[in-house]
């Protein structure tokens, strides 16, 4: 049975701040907040929900199919994904964008401050399930 798996693809940077957050907003200033954070360390992660769901049903055996849009610095991951099991072939790289990214910083109380950027993901509206190759009616598709 084919098993399509569709959703975002990201990158998590995860940092930690070794102070609080708190200490930095100064109620009289808060017209004119600019604030910057140096952090005592990074994690980059593969992310996205798309691929954490292929990556556990291929752990389980299947060989399930990612559906999804990625940018410019994305070969890596496909390797990787590919690497353990899963078809990115109906993975569409976007040439001038980035993967999408979520960006949080913790300080020491647990406290964040997130951004993220949805780079290649806003082109997901485009990938149409019309027109594959090999889709049958007993596909199954986890949106």
């Amino acid at each position: 049975m084919q098993l399509i798996v569709t959703g975002s693809i990201a990158f998590d940077y995860l940092m930690s701040f070794p102070g609080k957050f708190t200490e930095h907003f100064l109620p009289e200033h808060m017209n004119r907040v600019s604030l910057s954070f140096l952090v005592d360390s990074m994690d980059k992660r593969r992310g996205g929900c798309a691929p954490n769901i292929a990556y556990t049903l291929a752990l389980l055996g299947e060989r399930p199919v990612l559906m999804a849009t990625a940018g410019q610095d994305f070969d890596d991951y496909r390797r990787w994904l590919d690497e353990a099991g899963i078809d990115t072939s109906l993975v569409t790289q976007v040439g001038d964008k980035f993967t999408a990214s979520f960006f949080c910083s913790t300080d020491q109380h647990n406290k964040q401050i997130a951004s993220f950027y949805t780079g290649a993901m806003a082109n997901a509206a485009e990938l149409s399930f019309r027109g594959l190759p090999g889709m049958t009616p007993e596909a199954l598709v986890i949106i």
